[in-house]
């Protein structure tokens, strides 16, 4: 049986709408964590209500550090107004160990720093504390009294992430693997590469 010690990073998908969240197996369990922010830019894990037995979950590593867990669904399809089906449908979710990143640089270093990474064909700008919305969308924001969406620096366990937020709500975490003054190496994508080069 592979390694399944450490903390899993649940690896969001452009469906998912929930938390960011982690998982730790512990014998036969598989503990689910929610995060919160301790102090400064340091994360804390908060357990959750729920846990579910290794035993009788179906799951595949996908390589050493990402695991891919299968869970029974109900899929909902709206035939018409007054019609619907629902089916019995298996859905899988990625998780990928986080270890700590590789650098030699201080947070606030880092926070400094701007990168550019291309994820399918979408150029994306990694650059912290300022808000990444076009003017528009800025303009739009402030006449709705909200904050945008914006990357901050967060560590949990020596990992940092890009956490992404919307409006002061953290969306979703992209782990920083390693990070120097010259590129970054960012993983928690959905799909192959699941990691991606910014330079």
């Amino acid at each position: 049986m592979k390694n399944l010690n450490g903390t899993w990073l649940k690896i969001k998908t452009g469906d998912d709408y929930c938390r960011p969240e982690f998982i730790e197996f512990n014998n036969d369990q598989i503990n689910h964590f929610d995060i919160e922010l301790k102090s400064g830019n340091e994360l804390s894990k908060v357990r959750t209500e729920w846990s579910e037995k290794l035993s009788e979950s179906k799951y595949e590593f996908v390589n050493d550090n990402r695991i891919r867990i299968f869970r029974m669904g109900k899929t909902h399809t709206v035939l018409s107004e007054t019609e619907f089906k629902t089916e019995d449908t298996e859905f899988a979710t990625d998780y990928e160990r986080i270890e700590p990143t590789k650098t030699d640089l201080e947070s606030e270093k880092i926070e400094k720093l701007a990168f550019k990474a291309q994820w399918q064909n979408e150029k994306i700008p990694l650059v912290f504390k300022k808000v990444l919305d076009s003017q528009v969308i800025q303009e739009l924001n402030k006449r709705m009294k909200r904050n945008g969406r914006k990357l901050v620096l967060e560590n949990l366990q020596g990992t940092y992430f890009a956490s992404i937020f919307e409006n002061d709500e953290r969306e979703t975490l992209i782990g920083i693997k390693e990070i120097d003054e010259k590129k970054a190496i960012l993983f928690g994508f959905p799909e192959k590469p699941y990691e991606i080069r910014a330079e």
